[in-house]
């Protein structure tokens, strides 16, 4: 079986009709729309026709939010239970929220008691 591995391998020849696409978290195969296409050629040399496949390749992982406070020093506090002084302003961030599928693009904040 031929293998191809994304963000190594863009074209693979191979002697066997079938094609393993070897994704992986190190290699993976980016949310989106790919196209593959195949030429196959015969004993004489004549090539086929391209034919296409489009693959969308689906992220429905949800991302993960992480709070820290941000101390005075810049030091975190990634506590989920943190005290600040009355009547003084304090920093969140929530920079180490992640997403495996992509990046987050927008953070919502929202004050829920107080």
């Amino acid at each position: 079986m031929a293998k191809l591995i994304p963000g190594t391998d863009s074209a693979v020849k191979s002697d066997e009709p079938r094609l393993d696409v070897l994704a992986s978290e190190r290699a993976p195969l980016k949310p989106g729309k790919h196209v593959f296409q195949l030429v196959v050629s015969d004993d004489s040399g004549n090539d086929s026709a391209p034919a296409n496949v489009t693959v969308i390749v689906l992220d429905t992982t949800r991302p993960t939010a992480v709070i820290d406070l941000l101390n005075p020093d810049g030091s975190r506090n990634p506590d989920p239970v943190v005290q600040v002084p009355f009547g003084k302003g304090f920093q969140l961030t929530g920079d180490r929220s992640s997403d495996v599928g992509g990046a987050v693009k927008i953070w919502n904040w929202t004050l829920l008691t107080g």
